[in-house]
């Protein structure tokens, strides 16, 4: 524990309370001993609950002192008189008035112990705080990061379904280029024709406006079929399950409005590929 945990730690509060227990009380000493920036923490903790109870305290009547003098001539005659007698021995009750001030006495006394009493709760409530707000803290980066692995474990799991159709050997590959519209643009097909599998792997499709989605067409018998809809501006290198085909001369994608339509719209076509069969 560096010296500024030990600070906020809240033992040089206790210990200036006079809180601490044997063990604490003397690892308090060892650090003030060793560590002149805690010495000097201490030091104006104590100055402040000195002040405190200086600011708070009461005079006590200049009568008291005669008073409690008085009491305790009277006690020693009292038990001089047990001695003498063997009796109880017999305290005399002080007068209203001398019995008023000493309690008024014990009362400042006890305000100041309130007072100080108050301060130690005011410390301990500031580092319950600090703790509650470390706590909430730590939950908030337990979520940030479970939500990061959460991410990372999706894009883990697309990675090896890519790999596996990737390097499965009955996949055929169709390269879909950008057409005159859309020259950058490019897409590749992955097809089972064993088991009529069709994915679909986006490698560069421009980000489409509001109300707009990219659809894929497969080509069969020289009409196109659709074979579904991409997913709202994802231009991201993903591989994609589509609809499956048998049989299909070429596959191309157009920009239709969202969800879809029946046939495509042929002049917003942006990548088309012939395969060979």
């Amino acid at each position: 524990m560096n010296t500024s945990e030990y600070i906020s730690s809240g033992i040089l509060e206790s210990y200036a309370l006079g809180l601490c227990n044997a063990t604490e009380a003397a690892d308090v000493e060892r650090m003030c001993a060793s560590h002149p920036e805690i010495k000097a923490e201490l030091e104006a903790i104590q100055l402040s609950l000195g002040n405190y109870a200086q600011a708070h305290s009461v005079t006590p009547p200049t009568s008291v002192k005669a008073n409690i003098f008085n009491q305790i001539d009277e006690l020693e005659k009292g038990e001089k008189i047990v001695e003498e007698k063997h009796q109880t021995k017999i305290i005399p009750i002080s007068t209203g008035t001398t019995s008023n001030n000493t309690y008024k006495y014990f009362a400042a006394a006890s305000i100041v112990l309130l007072g100080l009493s108050v301060i130690g709760n005011i410390i301990f409530y500031g580092k319950w705080k600090q703790a509650n707000e470390q706590v909430i803290a730590l939950n908030s980066e337990k979520n940030v990061l479970a939500d990061g692995l959460k991410t990372n474990t999706v894009k883990l799991n697309n990675m090896q379904q890519s790999l596996a159709v990737m390097s499965n050997p009955d996949i055929s590959r169709v390269m879909m280029k950008g057409v005159e519209k859309s020259p950058e643009s490019l897409a590749v097909i992955y097809w089972n024709k064993q088991n009529k599998e069709v994915y679909i792997e986006v490698k560069n499709l421009p980000k489409l406006e509001d109300g707009k989605q990219y659809q894929l067409w497969a080509i069969v018998d020289g009409k196109p079929v659709d074979a579904g809809m991409l997913p709202l501006n994802d231009t991201d290198s993903t591989m994609l399950k589509m609809k499956d085909f048998e049989s299909a001369q070429a596959f191309a994608i157009t920009i239709e409005k969202a969800g879809g339509s029946a046939s495509p719209t042929l002049e917003q076509m942006v990548v088309m590929g012939a395969t060979n069969g």
